[in-house]
């Protein structure tokens, strides 16, 4: 959960993206070779042959605020 909450950083791999998600880091790469995304409102951040993701994508696609708490609706 710290890795979510990570003020200091921009993006995350994609392997750190599939540990939050709770899947593995095939399933991450196959829907991203497929889709371009890691999941609907998360796309890939391709920067030569890496790829990268948006943690506040991320955090918003889980309804989650940059301390990692729930969002209020």
């Amino acid at each position: 959960m710290e890795l979510i909450c990570d003020k200091s950083r921009a993006t995350i791999s994609v392997v750190e993206a599939a540990i939050i998600l709770g899947v593995c880091r095939a399933t991450a790469f196959a829907i991203i070779q497929k889709t371009g995304f890691l999941m609907q409102g998360v796309p890939v951040i391709k920067v030569g042959k890496r790829c990268v993701i948006s943690l506040a994508h991320l955090r918003t696609a889980l309804n989650l605020d940059e301390n990692g708490q729930i969002r209020a609706n």
